[in-house]
């Protein structure tokens, strides 16, 4: 995939900077840090964003999400307690 971007001229300069600092030419360079970028794991906050949204949009109060999440982890326990026994 071939992309075009504009960066101000501050952006751009750092950039250069930064790739011929790393040894590398600019291609290069940004190809790596998008790469990684797009390799690296979501974040907690990231991947639990779509599903704070869906409570938020529920109108689900910070008690009552509590309470469903506590009573849940508390059935996992009995499961694997029960599992074990």
């Amino acid at each position: 995939m071939t992309l075009t971007i504009a960066l101000p001229a501050d952006a751009e300069a750092r950039l250069e900077e930064r790739a011929r600092a790393a040894g590398k030419d600019v291609t290069t360079f940004v190809q790596q840090i998008i790469t990684r970028e797009l390799d690296a794991p979501f974040s907690l906050v990231e991947a639990a964003e779509p599903f704070a949204r869906a409570v938020d949009a529920a109108g689900v109060t910070d008690d009552e999400f509590t309470s469903v999440i506590l009573q849940a982890r508390d059935e996992a326990r009995r499961e694997r307690k029960a599992e074990r026994a």
